[in-house]
């Protein structure tokens, strides 16, 4: 796994080890630890720009992910195998992880590791459409922080 974390703010510090340690819990368990990704954190009006400019819908959001799989491969020069590899970008406001930790009575922290969770099961297929799915995707996050939970103490 090569996964880039790309810290566009100073509102709130990020666990990049736990990130790295949480993408690699989910990637091997779906049997994709091969792949590449990035996790962006960014505030509110980032955010914002990129669901406006690609989901056209104008208003922050607490976690975007853009997989590369779902569409063509990107146009640039390089090794199909490689670009194969490229799972895909997620986005996570940490002003909504913030507002929403405060909502939950959660730390902030775990805010951004349950957002991580469900950016990257966006990436690798997972969607919360319907009650099933959603009740699936929620168990995987919970399962997935519960594993990582165990694996820092």
């Amino acid at each position: 796994m090569s996964l880039r974390v790309d810290n566009r703010q100073r509102a709130l510090k990020i666990d990049t080890p736990g990130v790295r340690r949480l993408v690699g819990l989910i990637l091997d368990d779906h049997g994709a630890g091969d792949t590449d990704l990035t996790v962006v954190f960014a505030r509110d009006s980032f955010v914002r720009e990129l669901n406006a400019a690609y989901r056209d819908v104008d208003r922050t959001t607490d976690v975007l992910a853009f997989a590369m799989r779902d569409g063509d491969p990107p146009d640039v020069d390089g090794d199909p195998d490689e670009l194969e590899r490229i799972l895909g970008d997620v986005v996570i406001s940490t002003d909504r992880a913030i507002a929403q930790a405060r909502r939950y009575r959660r730390t902030p922290e775990r805010e951004i590791f349950k957002l991580v969770a469900h950016g990257v099961l966006h990436l690798l297929g997972h969607d919360h459409e319907t009650t099933r799915s959603r009740t699936k995707m929620r168990n995987l996050e919970n399962r997935y922080l519960r594993t990582l939970s165990k694996n820092t103490r």
